[in-house]
């Protein structure tokens, strides 16, 4: 008996010790034009993706990617045949699909809608006709039967991840590129038996097959929610590029929720009006808690004479300026005395960079270096403005253009895709819009348009700060900290809290923390991870731009002393609850760590002029940081903003409801 059960504890620890990590990325943008589709841009996802995976230790071999004719319903289902043949228990999996969606009468009398969702492969088309009938449409329900099998076969000790960056909306597409947008797929005067009310993604259905008591846990992320539009940035999907982004500034010991919170994060800079979805078990450790920190080194794309190109751009934060090391593949620590090559980035475009190097490095083979962030440059506040049709006013236009050139703060463009903000015109004057749908982006209903070129130019400095600042991402993980609101019921007699309320009763289905007006009250809990005691400051972020320090404020004037969190330790400030007014809208709250006191609240207040009657310097880097990002004037130093900062930053999302 003790032989079995040595041999079988030996099979399991074999098992485990084995456990791999597969990947089948799925991108489909070239649709054939008898189809219907318009072309969008899902190819550039897969080097996002695949360079995330990648960097997770997912081996090469074990990522399946298909791209446009590879990508029909059979090849799909195909290849998610062939990968679950391969899979095992305790494997991880990540399953990603970039293409448009749609949303096609139910076949089966499921939906509380009438609607299924839907994928939409190489070879479906856009209308239902007597050629087509919706058969190469891969629906919710197939694909939930998929769901069921893989986490069968993945065992309790496995994970499924599965990403949509798609859309399902049945409504007319505004705006920049927007996978999906058409009608429902169904027949001439078809009409829904139902008109219930979805939430979420509404893709995670149930399957036919029968789900085992110890299947793996799994979590499905989609771009939108059911009855939104998910929109492209700049030439590739908007959640493909928050969770790349999310996935290179992660801490430790984080779970699927707290992924998500940073893919949220990330694309209420990206696209504020578009809801991203969670569902699923999200308190489960990533990965199994086998998430590498990403630390700041990056594979070589290509080498040539005295330069290298790097897989990475402005969008993992690596701007020009940044220095670098040059270290054998494989390196744990950076020591002086390993160090190959240094040098500087000369260019930083989206997803990739140009490295000028100070030595030629030996040979040509890329896969024999890494290279490694020294000090980074924080790059300077950029924007592209488009103008829509509505803007007629030629010296608006013209006061527009003069600005962001004089102040090297951007340019107009000629093409939306391109653009992180338009200007549109409404009856008071122009308004800021997002790329992404063309609504306002100001959710405040007295908030009118200007006819005032320098006031244009104002709000759209002001709109530039706020996104520069969401984005700023400085990870020094020896101060790691993280943070959260805590809802409360408070005593009305006494003005004390009376009980802590459930966070999970303040989510909504797509997994966003909500506040009524008037009613709500929360208090504010930081934790310190490090071990090392530390600083914080938190500054609030709106959709325009407005950038207020939330922690310490005018009503919690926080010394040094009382923003000082020991070692491992979680602070809940209990002592100073807010509530909330209008505007309706998603906030971003932005955290900053650090081993020394840190407090923003005088560099807001004064907007980056000097910090008091006496003319003093700044007690912290941070903080000149900070003022130097009221800063209109982004010319010529090349040494500006780099620097190695010793903090932490970290962000987190909730939205202002209606009573």
């Amino acid at each position: 008996m003790k032989k079995i059960i040595l041999a079988l504890l030996v099979c399991f620890s074999f098992q485990f010790i084995h456990a791999e990590k597969y990947a089948l990325i799925v991108a489909v943008g070239d649709y054939p034009k008898k189809t219907g589709w318009s072309s969008i841009s899902s190819e550039n996802d897969v080097p996002l993706i695949k360079g995330t995976l990648l960097n997770q230790d997912f081996n090469e071999k074990n990522i399946t990617v298909l791209i446009n004719e590879q990508a029909t319903y059979k090849g799909i289902k195909q290849a998610l045949n062939e990968l679950l043949k391969k899979v095992k228990p305790n494997d991880i999996v990540v399953i990603h699909y970039s293409g448009h969606g749609q949303q096609i009468f139910d076949d089966n009398d499921e939906e509380i809608d009438g609607k299924d969702e839907a994928l939409v492969p190489y070879d479906a088309w856009v209308r239902y006709n007597n050629n087509y009938q919706g058969e190469n449409h891969f629906r919710d329900d197939e694909l939930g039967n998929y769901i069921t099998k893989f986490r069968n076969k993945l065992n309790s000790n496995g994970q499924l991840l599965l990403l949509l960056d798609s859309c399902h909306s049945g409504s007319s597409t505004r705006g920049g590129k927007a996978r999906g947008g058409k009608p429902v797929f169904a027949p001439e005067n078809w009409k829904p038996e139902k008109n219930g009310n979805v939430s979420g993604s509404d893709m995670n259905e149930k399957a036919k097959e029968k789900l085992h008591p110890n299947a793996a846990p799994f979590v499905l992320i989609s771009g939108a929610s059911a009855n939104e539009e998910n929109y492209e940035y700049k030439g590739t999907g908007s959640l493909s590029n928050a969770f790349s982004t999310a996935m290179s500034s992660l801490g430790s010991d984080f779970s699927y929720n707290e992924l998500f919170a940073k893919i949220e994060s990330y694309m209420n800079v990206i696209a504020p009006k578009q809801n991203p979805t969670i569902e699923g078990d999200l308190n489960v450790l990533l990965f199994n808690n086998e998430y590498k920190q990403q630390q700041p080194f990056y594979r070589i794309k290509s080498i040539e004479q005295g330069y290298v190109k790097i897989q990475a751009g402005k969008i993992q934060g690596v701007f020009k300026n940044t220095t670098v090391n040059i270290l054998p593949a494989g390196t744990t620590e950076v020591e002086e005395k390993n160090i190959i090559s240094k040098g500087i980035i000369t260019t930083s475009r989206f997803n990739e960079s140009t490295i000028k190097l100070d030595n030629p490095l030996e040979d040509f083979n890329e896969k024999n270096y890494w290279v490694f962030i020294d000090k980074l440059s924080y790059g300077d506040i950029t924007l592209d403005v488009f103008f829509d049709k509505s803007v007629k006013d030629k010296i608006i236009k013209n006061g527009v253009e003069k600005f962001l050139s004089e102040k090297n703060l951007g340019s107009v463009v000629k093409k939306i895709d391109s653009a992180d903000v338009v200007l549109g015109s409404d009856n008071f004057g122009v308004v800021l819009k997002s790329t992404t749908g063309l609504e306002k982006i100001d959710q405040d209903k007295g908030a009118k348009g200007t006819k005032s070129v320098d006031e244009i130019n104002q709000k759209l400095y002001a709109f530039a700060q706020g996104q520069y600042l969401k984005n700023l991402n400085i990870k020094n993980y020896n101060y790691e900290f993280e943070f959260r609101l805590l809802p409360i019921k408070m005593n009305d007699d006494t003005g004390s809290i009376e009980e802590y309320l459930p966070v999970e009763d303040f989510i909504n289905d797509n997994g966003t923390f909500q506040i009524r007006e008037e009613i709500d009250d929360i208090v504010l809990e930081v934790t310190n991870k490090s071990e090392v005691p530390l600083y914080f400051t938190i500054i609030e972020i709106n959709s325009t731009g407005k950038v207020v320090s939330f922690m310490p404020n005018e009503d919690y004037d926080l010394n040094d002393d009382e923003r000082k969190i020991m070692p491992g330790k979680t602070k809940i400030l209990s002592d100073y609850p807010f509530d909330f007014w209008p505007p309706y809208e998603k906030l971003t709250l932005k955290g900053f760590a650090a081993p020394s006191p840190i407090n923003f609240q005088s560099a807001i207040v004064t907007r980056g002029g000097t910090r008091s009657a006496g003319n003093l310097t700044w007690s912290n880097p941070l903080e000149r940081f900070l003022a130097d990002s009221y800063t209109q004037s982004r010319g010529g130093n090349p040494n500006r903003g780099k620097a190695k900062m010793d903090a932490y930053t970290t962000e987190f999302i909730y939205e202002i409801i209606k009573k």
